[in-house]
Formats: C-alpha cells, structure tokens, sequence
C-alpha cells in the first residue's frame, strides 16, 4: 500500500517538474535581440501595467506626503525662530544680571576679607566682645 501511494506521489512530482524544464528554454534568447529601452519608455510600459485608480492614488498619496512634509518643515523652522528669539529678549538678560549680581557680591566678601581679616567675612565683624577684648573660654563661638 505504501509503495503504491509513494510512486503515485513521485509520478505526480515528475509531472510538475517537466514544465519547469520546458521553462529552461527561454535561456537560450539572446541579449542581442532584446531592443534597448529607455528608462521614459520603462515607465510608461509600468505604468500601462496599473489601473487609472491606483495610480492616482498613488500619486495623491505621494503629493500630500510632500507637502506635509514641507508644511513640517517651515512649521519647525518658525518654531525654532520664535523660541530662539523669545529666549534670547525674555531669559537671557535675567540670567546676565544675576551672574553680575553674584559677582558684585563676591567681591564686595573679598574687600570684606582682604581690609577685616579672614575671619571677618565668616563672623561679619570683629572678634570678642567689647574693644577687641577676648571673651572667655566658655562664650566663644562654635566654628561651623
């Protein structure tokens, strides 16, 4: 019984393989009697190839992907321009003036330093209770 339905099964593999040998036969064409095409002519046989509708569709589709696309782009492009601009005139001179704030502070403590001593800048006056005189052991202020 095996034996019966394999060779059926192989006769039927042989039937569909003598048409793809028949098929080997257009190799023997040769290059020289195919006419050189233009590319315009290529695409005129391509597109004779596909319905009205399709490429239409096609078409429409690839337009509005186009100018979605630069309507993307000029929005991008004026986007960045208004919020370059705005951070330049609104955020910009705030900045300047805290760095230069900061500064003037930082050398106002230098002076402070450099005429009162160095722990002047830390205690913010002298040292010691009246005239310069030291307080005692007991009373003197915690180093931070």
């Amino acid at each position: 019984m095996r034996s019966r339905l394999s060779a059926k099964i192989m006769a039927e593999i042989e039937e569909i393989r003598r048409p793809e040998d028949e098929l080997d036969d257009d190799d023997d064409i040769d290059d020289e009697d195919i006419e050189d095409e233009s590319l315009f002519e290529r695409l005129v046989g391509l597109s004779e190839m596909f319905p009205d509708s399709m490429r239409s569709g096609v078409s429409g589709v690839t337009s509005l992907s186009v100018s979605g696309t630069k309507w993307l782009y000029q929005f991008t492009r004026r986007s960045l321009w208004v919020v370059s601009t705005s951070f330049m005139i609104l955020v910009l001179p705030v900045i300047f003036e805290t760095e230069k704030a900061q500064m003037e502070q930082q050398q106002l403590q230098q002076q402070r330093q450099i005429l009162l001593g160095p722990n002047a800048a830390v205690s913010g006056g002298m040292q010691g209770g009246l005239g310069g005189m030291p307080l005692p052991p007991g009373m003197q202020p915690q180093p931070r």
